[in-house]
Parts: structure tokens; C-alpha cells; sequence
């Protein structure tokens, strides 16, 4: 009985310390549980604050942003004074009820206090990198100190959580025509033509190019006014030269593209000096279409004897002076010997040989995006080789160095816009729309009575849409929004992008050389309406008889497209997903990391 009770006795101490260490261990798991949880929360919070941060600072016209005015050892940041910044500080102080951080204190290089980059943030071994980026903005928020109570038995005191978001300005998915246009030339109206080597037509052409009377016409004063300048604030507008006795009528006229242009706004409201030298203007024509009212380039003629004066008098010398409103686009080309408006080289759509592919480029679209070249790769010059790490050659996903073709061949385009000819894609590759771009099926209702607008072209019947059609207001003229100085409203209906003659063509640097093989950067893509409309033109006018599409018994033989500047765009549809920022139309800001 003696030994029994000493074993009872010594399990009954074995028990009490087994307890105490499973005790001690609870207390510990309840720590780390309640430590752990506290840390989980504050980490959850701070990937909140970063990611709505991110949100704040990529917001309107913050991305993209300008090049990077600071460089950190890790790679390039924001400055104090960049928008996104201050906006990004804006919404930390409010979201952590505190005056900091600063501006200043996002971008001192010291990760702790919190920083903002343009770009990507990685980490390798501990380390930051950042990879430059002006369309994305990284957002890191300061570090949140987590106190721990029950780890603090342990000799653990606390944690340092932190967070990171990065934002990216997207655009809707699109499909580019495989045209180009290029900086200076890529806005207000430009033509594809043929034959490739440039256009057939006279340089300047004006409305009824073949009349002539003896009047000589050496110059306007003022030859400029800005546009707008409302009817009676003008200056005296006075019009020299000979021979102006018996001028019943003072034209301006407006330039045509790859056609003559439109009839001359006119006034008989003038004096004709002494010796016929010269003709005086107290004010010029402003009604709605009216000369001062359109940023555009006219050109002066005056009617004798039912005959405008000639365009020109000998060779190539002008004889009518122009006078120009605002500042329009140059109407580049006209005349030269390389053209204007040129064709992508891009393999696609296999089989048939290099027409029949250029062909199906336009009617069905490309088969792979285009992109623009990062800024940072980018050579003075304008080109690119494949011994640059950021070139993507053709037929690479998102391709932004590219070949060029001046102009393009009648086959091409005529199996590609009317779907005829040898060169039209196939029934199994276009269905199942009927082959060609401009036979595809639309919604829009630009023709009488809010119909769908069609003209028949070589015995098949095309979408004849107008830019003016999808205009917002009455008072609007194209030439309006066919400049680099537009700066909105938008003007424009979304139905735009239901029409087949509405599109975009990537912009390069430079004017390409003939011939050769020399890649170009897209830099960015102007989006462009096919039509041959005026400057003056408005809601409501009708097409012309060939609406920017010339054909001949063999084909298509020109083509005129009007660039427009993408802030008189409403924002896009996005039912096709987005792709990497084009320069052009609306921002989708997204959070991708």
C-alpha cells in the first residue's frame, strides 16, 4: 500500500507540470493568434490605403505622366510637384487622419515614410526595382507599426506591416487600320492615292479649278484672324492686284483633299479702288458656315464676266492669296512625289500572296496589336532595329516598330473597302459580314430619315456615313476638331464607333522614307473617319457624290480620310477587353498589381 501511494503521488506532480507547460503553450498560440490577427488587420488596411491611393493619384489627366524628374537608386520616382503625387499625399493624409505624409515625403527615396514611382515595382533578395513605366503609377503607403501584447512575453514587441498597388491607364481594345500617318501630318484631311508615287492632281484644289478671267490677284491684308473673331470686330480687309475692275463677286474657298473643294462662301460687300488694284472689305462673311467661323485655310478668287479668277497664273505661281483662320492642320502632300498617307507592311491573313493579305488587313482587321514604343527606347531619328530590347517586330503581340509602303495599290484597296476584285478576302474569312470594310452591317442611321446611310460603288452596295452625321450640336464644323489644338467638349456620339468608315491609324515620328526597309516607332494613334468633308462642313450635310471614296472602271483609286483630335471623342465601348495605353480616346485606369 506504502508504494502505490508514493506512484500516486509522484503522477499527480507529472500532471500539475503537464498542465503548466500546456498552459504556457495556450498562452503562447493565444498570442500569436490575437499578435498574428492584429498584424493580418493592419497589413489588410494598409494594402486598402495602397491600392485607393494608387486609384487617387492615377486619376484624369495624372497618367501618363511627364518623363521622370527623379531617379532613386532603385529606379525612377515621382517629384514633389507632379499631380499624381500631391494627390496621392491628398488622399493619405485623409485616410490616415494625419498631416503626413507629404509630398515630399513620398518621394525622398526612403521606402519606410512611404514613395511613389512610375512603373513597376519589384523585389529580388530584399531589394527594390523599379521598371519605368509613364503609364503606371506604384503607390507604397508608410509603414503601419503593429504593437503585439501577448508576444511580448517573448521578447516580441511588434511588426512593421507595408503595402504596394500599381495602377495602369489602359485603352479600349481596338483594332488600327494597317495605314500610317506621322507627326505633322496626322491632322485635318489626308489622302491615299494612286498611283503610289504620289498624287495626279494639281497642288491646290480649289471649286471649279478650270475658270479664268484677266484678274491678277498678288496678295490679302490682313492674310490672318484668329478663329472665332466675331462679325464687326475685324479689321478693314483689303485684296490687291490687277485687272479687278468689273469684279462682281469676292470667293473664299476652302481646298479640296485628292478632289476640288467645296463652292466659295461669297459677298458682294465691297469697293473696288481706283485703277482696279485693289478691293476693300469693311468686314468678310460670318454666318454659320462663314469664313471666320471655321479654322481653316481659304483662298481668295474673284468673280468677272461669270468666271472665278485662275488658281494660278504661270508654272506654279499661286494666284490666289490665302487667308487663314485660327490654326488648321496642314493639308499635307498635295502634289509630291512621295505621298502622304501611306500603307503598313504586315504579313497576315495567310495565303494569296501580298495583295490579297493587304486586303484582308483592312476588311477583317489584324490578326496581332499594335503598340506604342516606350518612350525610354526610343532614337532621335524616329527608327527601330530588333537590337533593341523593347522592339516588337511584326507579327509579335503588340508590335510597335514597323515597315512602311507608300501609298497603296488599287487591288489592295478595292478588295479591301468594297470586297472586289482578286484581291477580296474570302467568304470563309469575312463572314459574316459580306467581304470588304465597308460592306460590314451597321446601325448607324446617317441616311433620309434616320436610315442606314449606303451609296453603291462598282455594283455593291457600301456604308456612306458622314463625320458631321455623329456630331452633338448644330453649331460644330468639322474643322473644329480636325486639329492638334482641341481641347474638347466632346462633340461627338458613341455610335461613331459603329460606322465602318471610322477608325484608327498608328502615327510614326517621322515621314518614312522611300523604298527600303527602315522600321519605324508608333508613337501614339490618331483615330480618323473616312470622308471627304470641308473644314465648314456641318450636322446635317449630305455626302458628296464620292464621300472621300474615288473609283474608277478598275477600282478604287483614292482615298480620304479626316484625322480628328481624340478629345472630341466620347469615352469608347470596352466589350473587347483593353490593351496597354494607345495615346488616343478615353483612360481606363486598372489596378494590376
Amino acid at each position: 500500500m506504502r508504494r502505490w501511494s508514493a506512484r500516486r503521488r509522484d503522477e499527480r506532480g507529472a500532471v500539475a507540470i503537464l498542465v503548466t507547460v500546456l498552459a504556457l503553450v495556450l498562452l503562447l498560440m493565444a498570442a500569436f493568434a490575437v499578435d498574428l490577427g492584429n498584424a493580418y488587420v493592419a497589413k489588410r488596411d494598409s494594402q486598402k490605403h495602397a491600392d485607393l491611393a494608387a486609384l487617387a493619384g492615377g486619376q484624369g489627366d495624372n497618367l501618363p505622366t511627364p518623363n521622370s524628374t527623379r531617379t532613386c537608386a532603385y529606379g525612377a520616382a515621382g517629384g514633389a510637384a507632379d499631380q499624381a503625387v500631391v494627390d496621392v499625399a491628398a488622399y493619405l493624409q485623409r485616410a490616415l487622419a494625419t498631416s503626413t505624409p507629404t509630398a515630399a515625403n513620398l518621394v525622398d527615396c526612403a521606402l519606410g515614410n512611404g514613395e511613389v514611382f512610375y512603373g513597376d515595382l519589384t523585389w529580388s533578395a530584399g531589394q527594390p526595382n523599379v521598371t519605368y513605366d509613364k503609364n503606371k503609377l506604384t503607390v507604397i503607403p508608410p509603414n503601419t507599426h503593429v504593437d503585439f501584447g501577448f508576444a511580448d512575453v517573448i521578447g516580441v514587441d511588434g511588426t512593421d506591416v507595408n503595402a504596394q498597388a500599381t495602377v495602369e491607364i489602359r485603352s479600349p481594345r481596338f483594332s488600327p487600320l494597317p495605314f500610317y500617318a506621322f507627326t505633322g501630318c496626322d491632322y485635318g484631311p489626308q489622302t491615299l492615292q494612286q498611283p503610289n508615287n504620289g498624287h495626279s492632281a494639281d497642288a491646290l484644289m480649289l471649286y471649279l479649278p478650270g475658270d479664268t478671267n484677266d484678274a491678277t490677284l498678288t496678295g490679302v491684308t490682313p492674310s490672318s484672324y484668329p478663329a472665332g473673331t466675331p462679325s464687326g470686330t475685324l479689321q478693314p480687309v483689303d485684296i490687291s492686284g490687277t485687272n479687278l475692275t468689273g469684279v462682281t463677286e469676292v470667293g473664299f474657298f476652302e481646298p479640296g483633299n485628292a478632289v476640288a473643294g467645296p463652292a466659295p462662301v461669297t459677298t458682294t460687300a465691297f469697293t473696288v479702288g481706283a485703277g482696279g488694284t485693289t478691293i476693300h472689305l469693311d468686314d468678310l462673311p460670318d454666318q454659320a458656315r462663314g469664313v471666320t467661323g471655321v479654322q481653316q485655310f481659304w483662298y481668295v478668287r474673284v468673280k468677272k464676266n461669270g468666271q472665278w479668277s485662275p488658281v494660278y497664273r504661270t508654272g506654279n505661281t499661286l494666284n490666289a492669296p490665302q487667308l487663314t483662320i485660327g490654326d488648321p492642320p496642314l493639308l499635307c502632300g498635295q502634289g509630291s512625289s512621295s505621298g502622304n498617307f501611306g500603307t503598313l507592311k504586315l504579313s497576315n491573313h495567310v495565303g494569296g500572296g501580298q495583295d490579297k493579305m493587304g486586303a484582308a488587313n483592312v476588311a477583317l482587321g489584324l490578326d496581332h496589336a499594335l503598340n506604342i514604343y516606350p518612350v525610354a527606347n526610343r532614337r532621335a531619328d524616329g527608327t527601330c532595329s530588333s537590337a533593341q530590347p523593347q522592339t516588337k517586330l511584326w507579327p509579335a503581340e503588340g508590335t510597335n516598330c514597323v515597315q512602311t509602303d507608300t501609298g497603296m495599290s488599287s487591288n489592295v484597296a478595292t478588295g479591301g473597302f468594297l470586297g472586289v476584285g482578286s484581291s477580296a478576302p474570302s467568304p470563309s474569312q469575312s463572314a459574316p459580314d459580306p467581304p470588304g470594310l465597308l460592306r460590314k452591317a451597321t446601325t448607324t442611321t446617317c441616311g433620309p430619315g434616320g436610315t442606314a446611310a449606303t451609296s453603291v460603288r462598282m455594283g455593291v452596295t457600301i456604308n456612306n456615313d458622314t463625320l458631321s452625321c455623329f456630331f452633338t450640336s448644330s453649331t460644330v464644323h468639322v474643322g473644329d476638331i480636325d486639329n492638334a489644338t482641341y481641347a474638347g467638349p466632346v462633340a461627338l456620339s458613341s455610335d461613331i464607333y459603329k460606322s465602318p468608315r471610322f477608325g484608327y491609324v498608328p502615327v510614326l515620328p517621322v515621314q518614312p522614307s522611300s523604298g527600303g526597309s527602315t522600321n519605324y516607332q508608333i508613337i501614339e494613334f490618331r483615330p480618323c473617319f473616312i470622308t471627304d468633308q470641308p473644314g465648314s462642313a456641318m450636322k446635317g450635310d449630305p455626302p458628296s457624290a464620292t464621300n472621300g471614296l474615288i473609283t474608277d472602271s478598275n477600282g478604287v483609286v483614292s482615298l480620304e480620310v479626316i484625322f480628328i483630335n481624340s478629345n472630341a471623342l466620347p469615352p469608347p465601348p470596352t466589350a473587347d477587353g483593353t490593351t496597354p495605353w494607345q495615346g488616343a480616346g478615353s483612360k481606363i485606369l486598372q489596378l494590376v498589381n
